[in-house]
Order: structure tokens, then sequence, then C-alpha cells
């Protein structure tokens, strides 16, 4: 490249020299210390080069020219020296495979996420490469049981650069997108109470509450044409803001997001999770004026909430009744913008989770009519007719409800894609099953692919089974030679280790009850001429599972 540039142009040696060490040098200090400030990234990428075009414009009369060859050159073998070490044996990844594009950036997984089909990338990946996959210049995907304890479990690895740079100035993370493992711990502790046992039963009336009207709505309609998603949509989030403010959002009432609230809140974890892949860039949005309007907003509309509640006080013991610690139980009570900070993922983790398994499951019941006949078989067991489903305890040990729900959550976890974690820098890196992650490597288990690797799941790995969580002489024979497998390792919808899904335990008495109450009242039946298929192609993955259109008619059961 030297000798093509010398004999091309009227380049002094000196000059040439300097521009390539002073990039060199530039680049290292990006490797070696990720800079984020303005100021010191301007300086390296905008301040120096400017310094090194008068050394060139003593061979070039025309500035401008100097000023175009300076700033090109010096880029170019920044990018140079990045893409030469990334794809070089001596990186710390080396050894594992991956497409070139993912080693070189993530760029291309940030793009991939964009499309929505972040799970099914990830799934061919694995496909493609095996076990575990380079899936960044610094990150790994494992498709492993043994992996999950080591990424996810009690002493494994904190929340790194992934979950970094996502809140606005002047805000503190929340409880998800904390990464220091001590601060995590602290804040956990109220919402561990706020999802305990006894606050559960606090809860049950809510949820009979939201779910008969639910029901309502659904008989107001009979023999017309619904759309399913919309309507457990709308019913989640009524019931969160329910729990969570102690007030109502009124969707079902409405039939529509009236407020504006979830298409925000849905843009909002669209976008936080496009930038995730590339953090850095969340820095340089905000000086682009309009570009962070949605994240802006999403903090905006759930600060109004949080603190129309703060100022109200409890009438209920809703979830902010234990996050503000108004019980007293902390010997400091949270900060105002810690509470604010929880807003947000208060709302969309609780709801959007549990509409998301619903529709899952009216699809699969949708698509195997024998299935459905099943567990309605179990609930009027139960629940006889004109005896409503309100003995939660009972549903706990109904087991082909709980299969039929454990069959959904495994196939498509709301979460399909996992949370990463990081090794931190110094560590000497560690074992992730049989696999060793170099210290600086982000590493996360895909949900979606580990839940249908055949090697834990067998057979019919990706099909809709819920017998393979029965016992074996209640399972209905299948006309398979593979053998059984079911590994609960590898089943991790709600993640695993001491960051797992707070309101695990709420979320299952939540689609226990509504499941027996549509299923002991309700037909549902395609609408003509959709094809069912379509509706699992059309999910998208922005960290949490996006849903299209599931048109159904729905008939009062006779």
């Amino acid at each position: 490249m030297y000798a093509a540039l010398a004999a091309n142009l009227p380049f002094s040696d000196s000059a040439i020299v300097l521009i390539i060490a002073t990039s060199f040098i530039t680049y290292r200090i990006f490797k070696r210390f990720e800079p984020q400030r303005p100021t010191l990234v301007g300086f390296l990428l905008i301040v120096i080069p400017s310094l090194l075009v008068p050394a060139l414009h003593l061979h070039v009369p025309s500035l401008p020219l100097s000023v175009a060859i300076t700033f090109t050159l010096y880029y170019c073998l920044i990018l140079l020296y990045i893409a030469i070490y990334r794809l070089s044996p001596f990186h710390p990844l080396a050894k594992y495979p991956g497409p070139i594009k993912n080693k070189l950036s993530k760029f291309t997984t940030s793009y991939i996420v964009s499309t929505g089909t972040q799970h099914m990338y990830f799934k061919q990946l694995h496909q493609r490469c095996g076990d575990i996959v380079r899936t960044g210049p610094n990150e790994l995907s494992v498709n492993c049981a043994d992996a999950v304890q080591p990424i996810l479990g009690a002493g494994g690895l904190q929340k790194g650069p992934y979950w970094s740079n996502r809140d606005p100035d002047g805000h503190l993370p929340s409880v998800l997108t904390t990464t220091d493992p001590v601060q995590h711990k602290q804040r956990r502790r109220t919402w561990d109470r706020a999802f305990s046992t006894a606050a559960i039963k606090n809860y049950h009336d809510i949820i009979v509450r939201n779910t008969r009207e639910l029901l309502g709505h659904f008989e107001k309609r009979a023999g017309q044409q619904i759309d399913f998603s919309m309507w457990m949509r709308h019913f989640s989030f009524d019931f969160m803001g329910d729990i969570v403010f102690g007030t109502r959002f009124n969707m079902m009432q409405a039939g529509c997001d009236v407020t504006g609230v979830w298409n925000m809140l849905e843009a909002g974890t669209a976008l936080f999770t496009t930038v995730a892949h590339t953090p850095w860039l969340i820095t340089y949005l905000r000086f682009i004026p309009g570009a962070a309007k949605v994240r802006t907003r999403v903090f905006a509309i759930t600060e109004e909430y949080v603190n129309r509640r703060v100022e109200q006080g409890s009438n209920t013991k809703d979830l902010f009744y234990y996050l503000t610690d108004e019980e007293g139980v902390e010997s400091n009570r949270p900060s105002m913008p810690t509470v604010q900070s929880d807003g947000p993922l208060a709302v969309i983790a609780g709801s959007d989770t549990v509409a998301t398994t619903l529709t899952v499951l009216w699809y699969y019941f949708l698509r195997n009519p024998l299935i459905f006949s099943r567990l309605r078989d179990e609930v009027d067991a139960y629940f006889p007719l004109g005896e409503e489903p309100l003995d939660f305890t009972r549903m706990v040990n109904m087991p082909y409800l709980n299969a039929c729900i454990n069959e959904a959550l495994r196939l498509l976890p709301p979460v399909m894609s996992g949370s990463p974690r990081y090794v931190k820098p110094g560590s000497r890196g560690m074992m992730v099953g049989p696999y060793f992650v170099p210290e600086g490597s982000q590493v996360f288990s895909h949900t979606y692919t580990l839940q249908r690797n055949p090697r834990y799941f067998s057979p019919l790995p990706n099909s809709f089974w819920p017998d393979r969580w029965l016992p074996e002489q209640d399972r209905h024979k299948i006309s398979s030679h593979e053998e059984f497998i079911l590994d609960p390792t590898a089943f991790q919808p709600f993640s695993f280790g001491p960051a797992s899904c707070v309101g695990k335990n709420l979320a299952l008495v939540e689609l226990r009850a509504v499941t027996c109450f549509i299923t002991q009242r309700f037909d549902f039946k395609p609408k003509e001429g959709f094809r069912m298929e379509s509706w699992e192609e059309g999910i998208e993955d922005y960290f949490v599972a996006k849903r299209p259109a599931l048109p159904v008619v729905v008939e009062v059961r006779r």
C-alpha cells in the first residue's frame, strides 16, 4: 500500500510515517481504553488528523486535497488495523467459528435486530457453526445447557456493554440494566418482596377482576372477528397498570391504546435493543435533534405515572408500595430517581411477556384442536361448568395445563435471545461449559435455540407437544423412534440465577388463571382464509417478542 501511494502522490516519507504512526497510536488507544466521551473521541478523530494536515500540505499545494487525503488515510488505516486484528489468529476468539462480517463489527447484529429476525438468525448460525458461535468481534453465543449455570447462575458473570449507556442523562439505570452485582442485589430486595408468595396473594383479586372484564368483552363480540393478540395485550397492560401503579390504562374498555403509552414503549424497546449492540452510538444520537425522541418520551410518560402514584400514596399493596418501601423495611428508603428508573421496566416486562405466552398458547391450540380438547377436559374436571376457576392453588396441580404453558414457553419464550453477560478484564477468562471464554468477551446463552435443541428436547423439538412434560405413563404415544429426552437445565424461559425474572411466579399464576377462564367459556376458530403458519413467521425479536395479529372468530362455548 505504501509503495503504491509513494509512486502516485508527492508524499514525503516523513508525512507518510507520521500519519501511519499516529493512526496506529489512536487505534491502540481505542482498543485499550474504548473511550466514549465525545470530547476525547473528537480529539482523537478530528483534532489529531487536523494537526497532521500541515505536514502533508508542504508537499500537496491544494489545502482541501491535503485535508481529504490526510483524513481518509488516517481513518482507513485505523479501520485496517481493526480488521486485521479481529480477523487475525492472535485475536482471543480466533478459534471460534462465525461469519467474517460478525467478526469485523457488531453493526451486522444491530442491522439484524432492526429487522426483528434476531432469534432466527442466531439459530441458523448455530445450525451452521455448532454449539458456540462468534457473533461479534468480542462476543460469543452458546447453545449448550452446561453453559447456563456459569453464565447466569450464582457466582457467574455480570452484565456488561450490552446493558450500558441506555438511560438518558440524569436517569439512573433500572434494576434490569444495573451492571454492578452489589447494587443489583440491593435493589432486587424490594422487587423480591413485591413478588413474594404473600404479595402475590394480594394480586389474585386483580387477576380475577381483569380476567372477568376480558371475558365480558369477548361475550359482546361473540360471532365476530377479533385480534386475539391485541386483546391479550390490552388485558395484560390493564392488569399491569393495576398492580404497578394502582390505576387503570383502560385499554380493554377503549379497545385501543388511547394514551399511546404502549406504542411508545414498543418503539422504545425496539430502539434500545437495536443500539444495545453498539452502545456507544447512543452517546452521539443524543446530539442529533429528534433522534432520541422515542427514548426520551418513554421515560417521560412512565415518569409521569410514577410521580402521580407516589403523590397519591397506596390504596392497595401494589408494586410501588414495595418499590417505594412504604412498609419501612429498608433502613434507607429508595430515592425518587431510583423508583422512577424502574417505571418502564415494571410495565413492559410484566405485560408484554404474559401477552406473548397467552397468544402463543392459542396459536398452538388453533393448530392442534385435539390438544385443546384435552386441556378443556382437564379444566372441566377441576372446575365443572358453572364454577369459576378461582382456586389458584388447584391450578398448580393441573398437569396438562402446566404442560401446555411450559411447551409454549419452550418454543417461543417471550425473551428469545437471552441476556448477555461479560467476562471482566483482569479476570483471566473463565470456562463456560466446555468452552473457555477470554476476559473482555461478552457471552450469552441463546434461549430460542437452546430450547429447541434435540439434545435436550426430543422427539419433536420444534413441535408443540405438551406430553413431553407429563410422566411417562400419562404421555400419549407418538410415531417416533427417537429417544425421549427432557433436560430441565436447558429450559430457561425466565432466565436463570440472581438476575432471573423476578415476576416469574406471578406470571405463572396469571397464565394459569386466564387460560382456565378462557378455556372454560370460549371457542375460537381462525379467520377464514388466514394461513395459520404465517403467524409464527411474523414474530419479531426486539429483546421481548413482538407479535403479529392473530385474527380469530370468538364464540361462546355451548
